[in-house]
């Protein structure tokens, strides 16, 4: 199964502020919305509630509370591993989609980061545990906005 992670992240690292993301560049949405469509979704509870569940998208929510769902494209575990290796069963492809706690410890193990690097340097507290030094950028793309950005893909290996 191949391993994606997907993240917008501010200049000085702040991917969050409590539940929230502190900014909204008009534009880098999309990208997420098109990358992630008829996809797999690996995210943290906070993520997932804060997100909500995005039409078209399968969800694998992990988390350490009584968290449920009866949404049939929402499957709850109490682990990474628990979900990794159910996911391993089902599909071919998933990306993780945050948040902190699920980059951090998946980061070492996906094969393609899609990153977009907002031209901001909020307050937050919420950081993106950095990009390994065993990934090279395959592909950027810079956009003006409101608020500018780019969008980068990073290759393992």
């Amino acid at each position: 199964m191949k391993l994606s992670l997907m993240a917008a992240i501010s200049k000085n690292g702040v991917i969050g502020n409590g539940p929230d993301i502190p900014w909204s560049a008009k534009g880098e949405q999309l990208l997420f919305k098109a990358i992630t469509y008829n996809q797999w979704l690996l995210v943290g509870r906070k993520t997932f509630e804060s997100m909500g569940a995005l039409p078209n998208r399968k969800y694998a929510v992990v988390t350490r509370s009584s968290f449920t769902s009866s949404d049939e494209n929402v499957l709850v575990f109490p682990s990474i591993d628990e979900a990794l290796n159910h996911l391993k069963t089902i599909t071919d492809h998933v990306i993780v989609s945050g948040g902190g706690e699920i980059y951090k410890s998946l980061i070492d193990k996906v094969d393609t980061l899609h990153i977009s690097t907002i031209d901001i340097e909020p307050e937050g507290d919420v950081y993106f545990p950095g990009i390994p030094s065993s990934f090279r950028p395959v592909f950027s793309q810079d956009f003006v906005s409101n608020i500018n950005y780019s969008y980068q893909i990073w290759q393992k290996g």
